[in-house]
């Protein structure tokens, strides 16, 4: 990329892709036409326009044409290849401009972060946004001080069997707000003297409309809130899914729905319940995007007649995803459920009011079918049944419990939580929902408690970096405003060389007015401790390094005193004795922890920076050699196993030959285009 020159491109085959090319251009070689059949988003355009380029030659008349289809069935690539058309080059320039635009980023801010914070991070337009969104959560949480209050809560029986438990609301026609256990033991003793009647009772109806068909955030979200899945696993099933023709393409935030679907899922409605489950006229969807994704439906069924079953011949993620899309589109064409909703005053002679409520269904309506699939998508939100009464009813007080409570803290984002602020805000598309979780994950930015985010110490420092020096990177509004820009070369409103000047010019003289400003002693500042320097007596401050948080003399370079915070995890421990130092009279080796794992290095360091590794036995013979151990190394990306008497024996594995040589355990997932030797 030629930022002095618009920003011109010269684009490179990558070597593991040459073979792929290679075989491309042999079979095309004889072909009247070559007909490009690659997804139908921005994506799959610029791959078909980057493949035309590729296979055709200098003198090369031939057609080449371009055909889109959201669904693979026969009906659909049938009626695509009757109309096909030419590569949409707007949609190819948006994608270029994404590119560029995350590449200026990525390329010219991550090298910044390297030297003024830890080497290895990464920064992103809307990683960073992303990052950004855990954080200031987190600190919600950490600035959030509960506050205690209390519930006073009655049992209560007619003449039925069945007890109802109510809540006290009023007392003398004042709302009740308890805060501490005192003043909840004068109310409970005040209550217990009345005697109880309904004073009020009040019916009404209610509907709740069925949910609209999915698009990419909204199966995300519902696939992490029923089953756990993160967006990585669930995009991963619609994959698996869309490529064996079950689904329509699943990278889309439209809600639209062919009309040819419509009519074939309501005649199933109509046989399997009747029509009184049946809309008068269909029910139609529109999303609230400004500019859905081009040209798709909604996420739904190729067919509305493959009813989830042991039949269709799925199972595992991919059934139940398509379990979780076969249901939606169904209950999307379907009438309300209603629901009769009851709520109940009983009061006092003394002016005590207790207040609860109930409902029932009336009619299932769109309810109806989860039975079939056996999934239960919506959880009605009322508690009971209300028993038969009417006002004046005399009800005995059977017990008055009083219960403490705290307000909470905002709750921490999980994958389904953090995917609808991101598109609420306009952060991301559709295609990037899924990457971008999993690089703030990849990058130890974030960090998992079971289903929820929390940020590493690296997040904040990060955050905070980038938030004081480049806002315009983090801030929300800028984030989506660039969206709408891409939308709009994808639209053909405006050209893509502007948009990215107009931000390029600015943000490279920050980048190098930055470099020159920042201090990567204050950029990694976490705060001071309560610990004195033993060396000097000074504050010791918290600290980022390189191999995580410690703490170190805020005199620092006049006392150069660091203390480590985190103890290492399996054998033993930082002060662990490994043995006499070979290099100095008096050090002793210690285990420490490194970029790439433990390793051996003297007591006396930096005196004496004598080092050796650490060997991480598993207790097993290496079954290439037989004579070296199996032990755990770290490269760059991940772990994997290796005989200890390497180079000389060359024998690795991802798997855990222990596990692998009991029969235990799952593959470990593929990893795209890395090899083993490239890692090592």
């Amino acid at each position: 990329m030629d930022v002095e020159k618009d920003f011109t491109l010269t684009y490179e085959v990558p070597s593991k892709a040459k073979k792929v090319l290679t075989d491309l251009k042999k079979t095309a070689k004889e072909a009247e036409e070559i007909v490009l059949a690659t997804d139908p988003d921005r994506e799959g355009e610029a791959i078909a326009w980057h493949l035309e380029e590729l296979l055709r030659g200098k003198k090369d008349t031939r057609v080449f044409s371009r055909v889109v289809f959201h669904e693979l069935t026969k009906e659909a690539i049938n009626e695509a290849f009757k109309n096909p058309g030419k590569i949409d080059l707007d949609l190819v320039d948006a994608q270029q401009a994404r590119r560029v635009l995350d590449r200026l980023v990525g390329y010219k801010l991550s090298p910044l972060l390297w030297k003024k914070v830890m080497y290895g991070l990464s920064a992103g337009r809307v990683q960073s946004v992303a990052v950004r969104l855990v954080v200031e959560r987190e600190r919600e949480r950490q600035a959030f001080n509960p506050e205690e209050y209390w519930g006073v809560l009655g049992e209560f029986q007619n003449g039925s069997k069945k007890k109802i438990r109510a809540e006290l609301s009023e007392i003398n026609g004042k709302k009740v707000e308890i805060k501490n256990g005192g003043q909840a033991e004068e109310i409970k003793a005040g209550a217990l003297k009345g005697t109880y009647s309904v004073i009020s009772l009040k019916k009404s109806e209610r509907k709740k409309n069925p949910y609209p068909p999915f698009k990419t955030s909204t199966l995300q979200q519902a696939m992490a809130n029923i089953y756990g899945f993160n967006a990585k696993k669930t995009m991963r099933a619609a994959q698996g899914l869309f490529e064996k023709g079950y689904i329509t393409y699943h990278r889309t935030d439209s809600l639209s729905l062919s009309p040819h679907f419509i009519n074939t899922a309501r005649e199933l409605i109509k046989k399997r319940f009747g029509e009184t489950y049946l809309p008068a006229t269909p029910n139609l969807y529109k999303t609230k995007s400004a500019n859905a994704q081009e040209a798709h439906e909604a996420i739904r069924p190729t067919s509305a007649h493959a009813v989830p079953s042991k039949s269709i011949g799925l199972s595992g993620d991919e059934f139940k995803t398509y379990s979780i899309i076969w249901l939606r589109s169904l209950e999307c064409q379907m009438n309300p459920s209603i629901y009769e909703q009851t709520s109940l005053s009983i009061g006092s002679d003394e002016g005590y009011i207790f207040k609860a409520s109930g409902s029932t269904v009336l009619f299932e309506g769109w309810l109806a079918v989860s039975k079939m699939v056996g999934v239960k998508e919506d959880e009605e939100e009322t508690s009971s049944i209300l028993p038969e009464l009417v006002e004046g009813t005399k009800m005995k007080l059977l017990e008055i419990k009083n219960e403490q409570h705290f307000t909470q803290p905002p709750a921490r984002y999980n994958d389904a939580s953090l995917i609808k602020k991101m598109e609420e805000m306009g952060v991301g598309r559709p295609s990037t929902y899924a990457p971008t979780l999993s690089t703030i994950q990849d990058r130890k930015y974030v960090l998992r408690d079971g289903r929820y985010f929390y940020p590493n110490d690296v997040a904040y420092v990060v955050v905070d970096l980038l938030v004081e020096h480049f806002p315009e990177i983090v801030d929300y509004n800028f984030t989506a405003l660039m969206e709408e820009s891409l939308d709009k070369v994808a639209e053909g409103k405006v050209q893509w060389v502007p948009v990215i000047r107009e931000f390029y010019k600015p943000f490279e003289k920050k980048i190098l007015a930055k470099d020159k400003e920042l201090n990567k002693r204050d950029v990694t500042n976490l705060g001071d401790s309560e610990e004195k320097c033993p060396e000097c007596g000074r504050v010791l401050v918290f600290k980022l390094g390189k191999f995580g948080k410690f703490l170190s003399c805020s005199g620092y370079p006049d006392c150069k005193y660091a203390k480590p915070l985190e103890p290492l995890n399996g054998v033993g421990g930082e002060d662990e004795d490994f043995g006499k130092c070979d290099k100095c009279e008096d050090g002793i080796m210690v285990l420490k922890q490194g970029r790439f794992g433990k390793f051996l290095a003297c007591s006396n360091y930096p005196k004496c920076k004598n080092t050796k590794p650490f060997l991480d036995k598993i207790g097993m013979k290496c079954p290439q050699c037989g004579e070296g151990e199996v032990v755990k190394k770290k490269s760059k990306w991940k772990e994997f196993y290796g005989c200890s008497r390497y180079p000389d024996c060359d024998w690795k594995s991802w798997k855990n030959p222990m596990v692998v040589a009991s029969g235990n355990g799952e593959d470990s997932e593929k990893e795209s285009g890395d090899s083993i030797d490239s890692l090592v």
